[in-house]
């Protein structure tokens, strides 16, 4: 599970990257398969008997097995390439947040926890009769800025551990 601040460092394209690198290792699974039953298949000119037809059931076997690890791969790969797409976008969206509170004068502290900063508590102090509603302005602020960086942060977690169960499917073949 990423930190917060590893949240904001982020870079899921690599997700997508791998996703890709997965894909093109499926189409090496693919051909290797390929090629296989036709050899196996060319033997049948020269190769008559019990034994050419172990080989035959073998060669099925190998088919099968071989159809299983390129869905395997496809459907990891197509997880990572979605999740690092979305994933992407919430990285972009938490650090504009993020910004976006620290440009207005909060402080955004690594938890995801926001709080007033200096020139806020200025403002307050120097309310005078208003500063009690002055305080429940920005503490209302803080914690509506808090609240989405905690779903932004959250959901990342979420895209993350997702991510890890596609990649720990596609090597576990």
């Amino acid at each position: 599970m990423p930190t917060f601040q590893q949240a904001l460092d982020a870079d899921p394209s690599k997700f997508m990257t791998y996703g890709a690198t997965l894909i093109q290792s499926a189409g090496s699974v693919t051909g290797l398969a390929a090629r296989y039953g036709q050899q196996v298949a060319e033997l049948g000119g020269s190769w008559q008997g019990d034994d050419y037809n172990g080989l035959l059931e073998w060669a099925a076997q190998v088919g099968t097995f071989t159809a299983q690890v390129d869905a395997v791969l496809l459907t990891a790969a197509t997880a990572l390439e979605a999740l690092g797409a979305s994933m992407t976008i919430n990285v972009q969206t938490l650090k504009f947040t993020k910004q976006a509170a620290e440009g207005i004068g909060y402080k955004v502290l690594p938890t995801p926890f926001v709080i007033l900063g200096p020139s806020q508590w200025s403002q307050v102090s120097s309310a005078g009769p208003g500063a009690p509603a002055v305080l429940a302005a920005y503490q209302a602020g803080a914690a509506a800025f808090t609240a989405a960086l905690t779903a932004q942060y959250a959901a990342i977690i979420a895209q993350d551990v997702a991510a890890n169960t596609a990649i720990r499917a596609a090597i576990a073949l």
